[in-house]
């Protein structure tokens, strides 16, 4: 028996123990909290050149889906976007469009992009068709800038250009502006929001030559960048990058230094979060995990803007420019498609739009085609398949006006939860920090297995020398020691490790900075492919002095133990130095117990008019229906209708259908009966 079975029974205790008193979700009408965000119904387009950057290599003929197609929003035949496809996105209330797509960017060279059409030999989908798409949806653009596209010394100048192709006047002391004008569109674009570089932490992929940042590296672009795009126009809003993830590790080493060395010039801060990762559990645990997450969330957020104040001066917006479940795998089931996942990003939906949770925007990854699409298209800008994520996707575009107003909720019954990788337990009634739980100790190092060019060795007082003698393979993950599990830490509790050390990089060839990136790692002892559990503590390969390195790895509640591993990556001439560490430390420390999470939440907004009121309300009960009574303040309504979204089958990718709902508040208050795992959406008329 798993610890996931052997919890369920309080489970259903905890979200029955408050039954005597019944729910209560009040909405108040006339007490408006703010206005609802657009931008916070984002979306993301992968329309670039995607080859080096996963799968399709180079000598591969570029793919005209993303540059040609735009993903299939654009129809280069009649050069405009499909009419469907725009129709569809409108009713999805897209409020913001990302482009070119995420790790696109890396590769990405905006001057391929433009021009008259019949120059562009692939790129049909260009700059100035992504911004007409954004016109026609009403959708506010935000551009991905590229990180690694050219050498960090030519992007200031290269990013510059593109503000002065979007933004200026089209007069001589502008060229790019002229070339704009005389392409077909004589008045500046105006473009606000741009983000410097995507998740750039983990380098360029198989790009050549690779190029990885340090954080300090990074900090450097992004001064550098912001400075020149601000020369040419200082409205510009810029956003500075964090590490992706589950949203756990705000306090990475990567987040801090760049915040700490370049957060005074951003705008605001990006994030990436993919989770709870879901990987090979049941239907019901899965259920049960992403129902939980919505709580830990907003705490997660708020940890991001905490780091951020003392280190920037100031209070800056979170812009969640990628988000969705913490899934990438097909078998069992492809979660991402799945009914499960639509109901937790509805949910976050919820959390986005909340104006005490500082969102400036908040981009699913991702509404059409590609690896997450919630619905295909075809070349004629027709929707072949609707998957289970779209009526959830559409419900709140429908049931949403244009100002928050007041929501309480009051005797919700809470529900424990298990914990799963990007998820704390739930349990009890008050939130318990991270505790030290002693040191590890790793097994003897061992060279058993290192590749060719690569040996290490240890003097035995804690001292590690790693010798490249003309390493040419392109990346190398051997592992050199082995934790076991910590005996005190009991068998389905999560944990940490702190990992500590020292290092520098000495190059044979004086001067030479080494092609790849050179870390140390972490990995479940079962392996990446069974468990996809690890982490990486990178940048040796620049550290020409002794630096301190940190890292943490948050390592899975059934490990059985833990590997140490060398990360050689992205090596693209022969590696020839020798990196030294001393002081590898491996602290424990205990995971976050968050208190047992809400089992309803609830969003009430009005139309402009203040004719019509919506309430969106989700029961994350995974197993029981929850009755509970809603009162309406100072909003006669006599009758409401609305739709229901649940479902027998959580991992089912089967489009989702609404089914109807009616009430009939009498003297403003009516009880009703939310289902198990499910989101509900009410419109009420004067």
């Amino acid at each position: 028996m798993n610890a996931a079975q052997l919890i369920l029974p309080a489970l259903c205790a905890a979200a029955l123990s408050l039954g005597a008193a019944m729910p209560r979700i009040t909405v108040d009408a006339a007490k408006p909290v703010g206005p609802v965000n657009p931008l916070a119904f984002g979306a993301n387009i992968e329309a670039a050149d995607d080859r080096g950057i996963f799968d399709r290599p180079f000598s591969a003929p570029i793919n005209p889906h993303g540059v040609a197609q735009g993903e299939g929003t654009w129809d280069p035949a009649a050069n405009r976007p499909h009419p469907g496809i725009v129709r569809k996105l409108r009713e999805m209330r897209i409020g913001m469009l990302r482009y070119p797509g995420g790790c696109l960017a890396h590769n990405y060279n905006w001057k391929q992009a433009v021009g008259p059409l019949s120059e562009r030999k692939d790129w049909k989908f260009g700059i100035d068709e992504y911004i007409r798409l954004c016109r026609e949806l009403d959708a506010e653009p935000i551009i991905t800038m590229t990180d690694y596209a050219l050498p960090a010394e030519e992007l200031p100048k290269h990013m510059a250009e593109l503000v002065e192709y979007l933004n200026a006047p089209a007069v001589p002391e502008h060229p790019w502006a002229m070339k704009r004008a005389a392409w077909g569109n004589p008045e500046p674009y105006r473009v606000r929001y741009f983000e410097l570089g995507n998740e750039s932490n983990h380098g360029s992929h198989n790009l050549v030559p690779r190029r990885h940042y340090t954080p300090e590296e990074y900090a450097a672009y992004f001064r550098s960048c912001a400075a020149a795009m601000r020369k040419i126009d200082p409205a510009v809003q810029l956003g500075i990058v964090m590490e992706p993830g589950t949203g756990e590790l705000h306090d990475s080493p990567w987040n801090r230094t760049v915040l700490e060395k370049a957060g005074r010039a951003a705008d605001f801060i990006v994030v990436h979060f993919y989770a709870p990762r879901i990987a090979d559990q049941t239907p019901q645990e899965a259920l049960a995990a992403v129902l939980a997450y919505g709580d830990q969330v907003e705490l997660r957020l708020k940890n991001y803007r905490d780091l951020a104040r003392p280190l920037t001066g100031r209070e800056l917006p979170l812009a969640m420019t990628e988000f969705n479940i913490g899934s990438t795998g097909n078998k069992p089931y492809p979660w991402r498609f799945s009914y499960l996942a639509g109901l937790m990003n509805a949910d976050l939906q919820r959390i986005w739009l909340r104006p005490e949770n500082g969102m400036l925007c908040a981009n699913y990854w991702q509404v059409i085609n590609g690896y997450w699409g919630s619905f295909v298209s075809n070349d004629k800008g027709e929707i072949t398949l609707r998957r289970a994520p779209v009526s959830f996707i559409e419900t709140w575009g429908k049931y949403t006006g244009s100002e928050l107003v007041e929501t309480g909720l009051e005797n919700i019954p809470r529900r424990e939860a298990a914990a799963v990788p990007g998820l704390a337990i739930s349990r009890g009634e008050r939130m318990q920090s991270p505790e030290a739980a002693g040191e590890a100790e790793p097994g003897a190092v061992s060279g058993k297995g290192f590749p060719e060019g690569i040996s290490i060795t240890a003097n035995g007082a804690g001292e590690i020398k790693i010798r490249f003698d003309n390493f040419d393979g392109r990346s190398a993950y051997p592992e050199f020691a082995e934790l076991p599990r910590p005996e005190h830490i009991p068998q389905g509790d999560a944990f940490s490790y702190l990992i500590s050390f020292d290092a520098k990089y000495t190059p044979d060839r004086p001067g030479e900075r080494p092609s790849g990136a050179v870390g140390l790692g972490m990995v479940d002892s079962r392996g990446w492919e069974k468990t996809a559990s690890a982490v990486s503590v990178s940048g040796i390969q620049a550290a020409t002095e002794w630096k301190h390195f940190t890292g943490k790895y948050q390592v899975l509640p059934d490990t059985p133990g833990s590997k140490v591993l060398l990360r050689v990556e992205g090596v693209s001439a022969p590696l020839a130095g020798t990196a030294e560490i001393r002081n590898l430390k491996f602290a424990v420390e205990t995971q976050p117990v968050f208190p047992a999470y809400r089992t309803l939440t609830a969003l009430a907004s009005r139309s402009a008019d203040g004719e019509t009121l919506y309430l969106v309300v989700f029961n994350k009960d995974p197993e029981n229906a929850l009755k509970a009574e809603l009162k309406l303040k100072n909003f006669d309504a006599f009758s409401g209708s609305g739709v229901v979204l649940t479902g027998e089958s959580p991992e089912t990718a089967a489009d989702t259908r609404p089914r109807p709902v009616t009430v009939t508040p009498v003297s403003g208050s009516f009880v009703h009966e939310f289902p198990a795992a499910s989101m509900t959406a009410l419109e009420f008329r004067r």
